[in-house]
């Protein structure tokens, strides 16, 4: 197998570009960032961000008013970032205790925000229902039974939503697929049913508010958002009769798509796996059609309909620069090690493609192919599927026959293509930036190896640019041990 991501076109208006050979983020120089704060270095477009939040909001709420969009913040729990949102008109969604005391501290009231996740705990509960938060989305009977407990110890009313399972694949990975009975996410219709008979029998403690649902992650095909509308339309008609009182919201949750290169042209040259995973038509206007617009026009425009994007809203918002430490030849192609590996971008781990160019080089036109590494000491620390490569010759190995099925094998089994183009004269010292990694990233992070965190930097819409996020340093290795 060879299959290359072609470097060019990489450019996109009003936010990448180049000059005297230099890439350009917001017209400030990005190896400039790299000298001034170190690398590996993140860098967030605060351009960008407005722009996400200004195409999702208007683009919805031209179809329903009535919407209120809640940013996920466990894509990107930054205060930077958070703030920009606040300021530009978004909600919130958080998943934990930690993330809903981050997001007051951003300036978010608990009204303008709503609790998932599927193992919440007592503490948790009791801050998020004594401070009077919008909503709590319900993920099981004994999750529901916890929180009367918790309501009726604090004398408070909690207000819940109701997440079901709508049966409905769609996800670009089978761990982003959360719409199924096969996934660990939400409750069945049956105990659904158990659950609005204890809310009902509760009404001191407990008031339902909505109902949830979320199909998965990256969702590149609108037939998917299509067949969730319809889906949810007729369920919430159904819950509807059985209360004495109006359901306020729907949330139709999040998983909207973002593409991963700056162009369809870029995976021309590869599977036509690849591009149905990291390029897609689906955006928010299209959504505002499909998704918004019908249960719009089914359920009324009294009913709110919430939703909760994450990757969409951030993704394409941030660079990550890394410099290049060492090179080697191996088979015949040259491999170069970056400082920064999955510890930095942990989606590398799970085989997740990263659109990559030279920034120190950004405009040299004759390329080569190479392979990329990063500096772990851990064989999966790479930027190609080492392990889906592996498991594919393995099964060769074992069975020979399989051979004549090895695109098959390919197409399950291998995540990201195994070779990148890069200028033919990258060197030593170079500065790489990779793109789209501004969802789950500065979460994820982690000090394997004794690695010390990425710093991040904002560039502003004056194209000034300033540091939000500090570089770890080696005393904070030691910050939660005892000895």
């Amino acid at each position: 197998m060879t299959d290359v991501v072609s470097l060019y076109p990489w450019k996109r208006p009003q936010h990448l570009d180049s000059a005297h050979n230099r890439l350009l983020i917001d017209g400030v120089d990005a190896v400039e960032l790299v000298e001034r704060h170190g690398s590996p270095l993140f860098v967030y477009s605060e351009s960008r961000l407005r722009e996400n939040a200004w195409d999702i909001l208007g683009n919805f709420r031209r179809v329903h008013a009535n919407t209120r969009v809640c940013f996920a913040s466990k894509a990107c729990a930054n205060l930077a970032v958070l703030k920009v949102f606040k300021d530009c008109g978004l909600d919130l969604e958080v998943n934990s205790g930690g993330e809903f005391y981050k997001a007051q501290i951003a300036g978010f009231a608990p009204a303008q925000m709503v609790f998932n996740g599927v193992a919440k705990q007592v503490h948790e509960l009791r801050e998020v229902i004594g401070a009077g938060i919008k909503a709590i989305n319900v993920d099981s009977l004994s999750e529901l039974t916890r929180i009367l407990a918790v309501a009726t110890e604090l004398g408070r009313q909690a207000r819940v939503s109701l997440r079901i399972i709508p049966e409905i694949q769609g996800g670009a990975a089978a761990g982003w697929q959360t719409g199924t009975s096969a996934s660990k996410f939400g409750m069945t219709a049956a105990e659904q049913s158990q659950a609005i008979e204890l809310i009902l029998a509760q009404p001191e403690a407990l008031k339902l508010v909505g109902v949830h649902a979320h199909i998965g992650t990256q969702i590149t095909d609108i037939a998917v958002y299509q067949a969730e509308a319809q889906f949810l339309i007729d369920y919430v008609r159904q819950v509807a009769e059985r209360l004495p009182y109006p359901l306020e919201h729907l949330n139709l949750g999040g998983g909207f798509p973002k593409n991963y290169s700056s162009a369809e042209a870029n995976f021309d040259s590869v599977a036509p796996h690849y591009r149905s995973n990291y390029r897609t038509q689906v955006d928010f206007a299209q959504l505002a059609e499909q998704l918004i617009k019908p249960v719009s026009q089914a359920l009324g425009e009294q009913i709110e309909l919430i939703v909760e994007p994450g990757r969409s809203m951030v993704s394409d918002a941030a660079i990550l620069l890394t410099r290049i430490e060492a090179h080697k030849q191996r088979q015949g192609r040259p491999v170069f090690y970056l400082d920064a590996g999955y510890s930095v971008l942990f989606d590398l781990y799970n085989g997740w493609y990263f659109h990559m160019l030279n920034a120190s080089r950004a405009e040299d036109r004759d390329t080569h192919l190479c392979r990329m590494a990063g500096p772990l000491c851990d064989s999966s620390d790479t930027y190609y599927d080492i392990e889906g490569e592996g498991a594919v010759a393995d099964l060769i190995a074992e069975e020979p026959k399989l051979a004549e099925h090895r695109a098959v094998l390919e197409r399950v089994l291998v995540h990201q293509p195994n070779l990148r183009e890069l200028p033919a004269a990258t060197a030593l010292g170079d500065v790489i930036a990779l793109l789209d990694v501004g969802a789950y990233a500065l979460e994820m992070m982690s000090q394997y190896c004794g690695r010390q965190s990425a710093a991040a930097v904002l560039v502003d819409l004056q194209q000034g640019s300033r540091l939000i996020r500090r570089r770890g340093e080696y005393r904070d290795l030691l910050a939660h041990d005892l000895d």
